[in-house]
């Protein structure tokens, strides 16, 4: 990254609060996307963090997306409703989704809520920390705008949905957390890449030509790769049908690009699972043989260059050790672009030297 400072969580999340007030989301909605906004920036997934807050507040001055939308649930069964976001940024749909999953769970041992009407809901890893907090696994699907191409196919056609899934561990502020995007480097990765005229290795895009490329501009303007071929195009066409067709929402490449499209709602679809841990044998016993995963695990031998073994949700939790320390770091890119949005709505910066 292109490194001016690094900047205090609470500063950053006191400014996205403030911003969002002044576009006119309530004190609750503002609480609630701020926070979960930061959370990724936290975490050091910076592709999903305040390096978002300018194009979502473009969508509300486009009125792309609704400012205080109302949502809406829908009983389908005893442990399964569906949702309407009322086209509001995904962090409030989605957040009131995973919670109300979460209560499924706990009562019925399994939960089911489906999204339609939403919009981009940042970091799937957000929703998976409040299920397994409570106890719960859980599974996060989301569709999005079309990125990647379906295999042998040259256009782009299906989103970079993630495949998120998450569990408790002993420690209840270091669960197992897997959030992968399908395709082989994080859409919002590319942008920056694009922005700050910074190269790419081979493999992650294709130029808008259908060349392998390095060049960052090239790649945003034109196809991203899946992972691992057509095992993550089919992930990705999965993802659509999950998250985009069950859930009543847009799928199949007509869920609007957040970043250029503002012709109308996006129509994102988001699904999420959860279960009790204790369906099957108490949660402690599902816990100590987490644990002894874990540890088993770490006993092996390291491959060469690595001098620790993690767990998936590691890495990212001692990104946020450093980041709660030192503070969480902003490209100067970045922080030109927040800049526009405290001069925009007369915010006080944190960003000034």
């Amino acid at each position: 990254m292109n490194i001016k400072k690094r900047y205090k969580k609470t500063d950053l999340i006191k400014f996205a609060f403030k911003v969002l007030k002044r576009v006119g989301l309530n004190n609750l909605n503002s609480k609630t996307v701020a926070n979960l906004i930061v959370r990724a920036d936290e975490r050091g997934v910076w592709s999903h963090g305040i390096v978002r807050l300018p194009i979502y507040i473009k969508r509300i001055e486009k009125k792309s997306a609704k400012i205080n939308p109302i949502l809406k649930f829908k009983k389908i069964t005893n442990n399964i409703f569906h949702l309407s976001g009322d086209n509001g940024l995904g962090y409030i749909a989605a957040n009131e989704g995973i919670k109300k999953c979460v209560s499924l769970a706990k009562k019925n041992g399994i939960g089911l809520v489906g999204i339609s009407e939403s919009n981009h809901f940042g970091m799937a890893a957000n929703y998976l920390e409040i299920a397994a907090k409570n106890k719960c696994i859980a599974w996060v699907f989301t569709n999005a705008s079309k990125a990647l191409p379906p295999h042998g196919a040259m256009a782009p056609f299906f989103g970079t949905s993630p495949f998120a899934f998450g569990c408790p561990t002993k420690k209840i502020n270091k669960p197992f957390i897997l959030d992968m995007a399908s395709s082989s480097v994080a859409r919002g990765k590319l942008k920056f890449a694009a922005q700050n005229n910074i190269k790419i290795p081979f493999g992650y895009a294709l130029d808008k030509f259908g060349k392998p490329t390095n060049d960052g501009a090239k790649a945003f303007e034109g196809i991203m790769l899946p992972f691992g071929g057509m095992k993550g195009a089919g992930l990705s066409w999965m993802m659509d049908i999950v998250a985009g067709i069950f859930t009543g929402a847009n799928h199949s490449g007509k869920v609007k690009n957040a970043i250029n499209d503002f012709s109308g709602a996006s129509n994102v679809g988001h699904l999420m699972i959860c279960l009790r841990t204790d369906l099957f044998q108490s949660h402690t016993n599902f816990i100590k043989k987490i644990e002894f995963g874990i540890k088993e695990v770490k006993k092996l031998k390291k491959a060469k260059g690595f001098k620790k073994i993690l767990h998936p949700g590691e890495p990212e939790l001692d990104n946020q050790n450093v980041n709660l320390k030192k503070g969480i770091l902003l490209s100067k890119e970045t922080i030109k672009e927040l800049e526009k949005l405290s001069v925009k709505y007369d915010v006080k910066s944190p960003f000034k030297v």
